[in-house]
């Protein structure tokens, strides 16, 4: 497995008035080459949890893996693991400093000591990966659009060649194309072979790339399963502060009246066919 968690438990300021458990005995993995979604509400733990697939905070009881790798032995390679985990925060590219998008993209590999020939080719493939003309490389970044910033940012994390890709909330604050040609690159470095997790708050973004969701809420895991499986859970999700995709929304309600609509479905095209099914079948009619 590239990802285990054990009865993970993140607890901030202990032992002060303002003690807060952030993750109460979770335990989760991320088979290879999957695409693995984790969703909640603000302030479930999904920041908290993703932070220590990197071993960038460390927790008592509980344990994560990495390729095999225990993070809370005391010998444990976290340069390695860094290099395999690829972490991208929300708002990267706030976080771009570099004068020209090449050198910011440059940066990582360069503190791997790497040949200069191969930090060029490392930077020169990541750019091209994310969907950008090479033309960008000697600008500087805070000349691009917001959209291409982001993908400057993304890019100097795939220049480290991880293994896995974790972002949290990659499309945030973008518009709706922006959004869309966002999740479509994020699946064409899934389909090249990438072990993918992605943390969002969108059942509709979740629902189209994901394999598997993992649901938190106060810390704990509330579902886990296909997002067909997930999204059975409307009412429950809403309580928790969540949706589902509108068209699974619509198919549940149509089968708890009495629809002969299929479980699990949540796409457009599988609920109207579903629907015109029911009505071919002489079903009743939507009310």
């Amino acid at each position: 497995m590239p990802i285990e968690v054990k009865n993970l438990v993140h607890v901030y300021m202990p032992g002060t008035p303002f003690e807060a458990h952030a993750l109460k005995g979770v335990s989760l993995a991320v088979r290879d080459g999957e695409f693995v979604g984790i969703i909640g509400h603000t302030g479930s733990g999904k920041s908290t949890l993703i932070s220590h697939l990197n071993g960038l905070e460390k927790s008592e009881p509980g344990a994560v893996f990495v390729n095999g790798m225990d993070l809370g032995d005391k010998g444990a390679d976290l340069i390695a693991v860094r290099r395999a985990v690829g972490l991208v925060f929300q708002y990267p590219e706030y976080q771009l400093f570099e004068e020209t998008v090449a050198k910011d993209v440059a940066f990582g590999p360069s503190n791997l000591k790497l040949p200069a020939e191969e930090i060029e080719r490392r930077v020169s493939e990541a750019i091209l990966r994310v969907g950008l003309d090479p033309s960008v490389s000697d600008k500087s970044p805070f000349e691009l659009s917001g959209g291409q910033k982001r993908r400057v940012a993304i890019a100097g994390v795939l220049a480290m060649q991880p293994s896995i890709l974790i972002l949290d909330e990659p499309a945030a604050g973008l518009d709706p194309a922006g959004r869309r040609e966002m999740l479509s690159l994020i699946r064409n470095i899934h389909d090249s072979g990438t072990t993918v997790v992605m943390v969002s708050h969108s059942m509709d973004d979740v629902g189209r790339c994901c394999d598997r969701l993992f649901v938190l809420n106060r810390g704990e895991i509330a579902f886990s399963g296909t997002p067909a499986e997930v999204f059975l859970h409307d009412e429950a999700l809403h309580g928790m502060g969540l949706d589902v995709p509108e068209c699974a929304k619509l198919a549940n309600r149509l089968r708890r009246e009495g629809f002969d609509i299929p479980e699990g479905l949540f796409r457009e095209e599988e609920v109207c066919a579903a629907i015109l099914n029911h009505l071919g079948k002489g079903g009743k009619q939507p009310c």
